[in-house]
């Protein structure tokens, strides 16, 4: 299942089932499935993407299921209501609304209503418009052998002060071993693959996974410098060809920062989220129908800046290409054969037409497309297919 940019909450919490720790089950919610997750900030300036789900036990909150057939809207404080569609994507169920250009000066909440009749709303936020994003990069530790990637950021009215990150990333790499050939198993035959159709080349793509959150009041200036966003060590393929990343900057509120940071510093314990106590995991979402059910989510509005962030092989050499493929020669050089090396997971390497002698190794050693796709983003910098 695709994550969605705002999966910051369930994506926090799926690193919690660590090691011996007896999860915490708090006093007065022995029954704690089912918990409503409430995720997306409100966008003011372009469409919002809401994802509502229902967890499974709070000791497994890492497991959750979608929920489709939910009414969904953005509510001013004056009461004009902005509708939410429902949107399917693959196993993806979420609503979207339309782009929208809210009034700056007004404060606004996320309502949800379930199938059902129960209602969820969020407090009332205001608009907080998120200065531009001053500069990412990227830094080499040789001894670590890894790179990490950071932003920097400053307001210089000194207004923000809380912010918040999310990211997007698509990367290209190639297969361990380039192969001109290819196993066709309807006619038992190896055929030519043309450069233009190779499966050397390919690309992925995910979202980030960590609470990205900084604070600047201590600080006399509003400037955040070399914020680890990401690292990567020296096998990763992310770093093989081309990483890119587009990066969202939002500035949050003080009660924001302090719910977000909360997780993230909890998070990071052996205990994970099962170390504070049900106040402090809720955050800005009630249900109106129930006051008493736990809600988990954080809803913030704004105006974000984003930048997109290119970064090679060449540039940052780290990546070391380690793998085990080792070629397989079959020893009777007929269709039986390598019919039977294709079933066992095979694919063939290369092909010595003279000698009639085939190489094959496993799949994902030659097909990229085991570990990723052949569609290429449309903003990609370079021209390899």
């Amino acid at each position: 299942m695709k994550f969605p940019k705002s999966l910051q909450i369930l994506l926090s919490i799926s690193l919690l089932l660590t090691g011996c720790v007896t999860p915490f089950e708090p006093e007065g919610h022995e029954t704690t499935d089912n918990l409503i997750v409430i995720e997306g900030d409100i966008n003011a300036t372009g469409t919002t993407e809401v994802y509502v789900s229902r967890s499974q036990k709070l000791s497994d909150l890492s497991k959750r299921t979608l929920i489709a057939g939910a009414s969904v809207w953005i509510q001013s404080e004056s009461g004009t209501r902005f509708y939410a569609n429902q949107q399917v994507s693959g196993n993806d169920v979420f609503y979207r609304t339309n782009n929208l250009n809210l009034n700056r000066n007004l404060k606004y909440k996320l309502c949800v209503s379930l199938p059902g009749g129960r209602q969820y709303e969020s407090d009332l936020v205001p608009i907080l418009v998120a200065p531009p994003i001053k500069e990412i990069g990227f830094t080499r530790d040789t001894i670590k052998e890894s790179i990490t990637f950071h932003v920097s950021a400053e307001d210089p009215t000194n207004n923000t002060r809380y912010y918040k990150w999310s990211f997007t990333e698509d990367w290209e790499f190639s297969s361990h071993i380039f192969t001109s050939y290819i196993y066709n198993p309807i006619t038992q035959t190896i055929d030519e693959l043309p450069y233009d159709k190779n499966i050397y080349f390919c690309w992925n793509k995910g979202v980030s996974t960590s609470i990205l959150v900084a604070s600047t009041t201590h600080l006399t200036e509003d400037k955040v410098e070399r914020m680890p966003l990401v690292s990567m060590g020296k096998r990763d393929e992310r770093i093989s060809i081309v990483y890119s990343m587009e990066l969202t900057q939002r500035a949050i509120t003080a009660e924001a920062y302090r719910y977000w940071d909360n997780l993230r510093k909890n998070s990071d314990k052996v205990g994970g989220i099962f170390s504070p106590q049900p106040s402090e995991m809720q955050g800005n979402i009630k249900c109106i129908s129930d006051p008493g059910e736990i809600v988990l989510g954080y809803i913030s509005a704004g105006v974000t800046s984003s930048k997109r962030f290119f970064a090679t092989d060449s540039e940052m050499k780290m990546y070391r290409n380690i793998h085990d493929c080792a070629l397989v020669e079959p020893l009777m050089h007929a269709a039986t054969a390598w019919h039977s090396l294709y079933q066992s997971g095979y694919m063939i390497a290369d092909y010595d037409l003279g000698l009639v002698k085939t190489y094959w190794t496993l799949a994902n050693c030659v097909d990229c497309r085991t570990r990723g796709t052949k569609n290429k983003p449309a903003f990609w910098p370079n021209d390899h297919k």
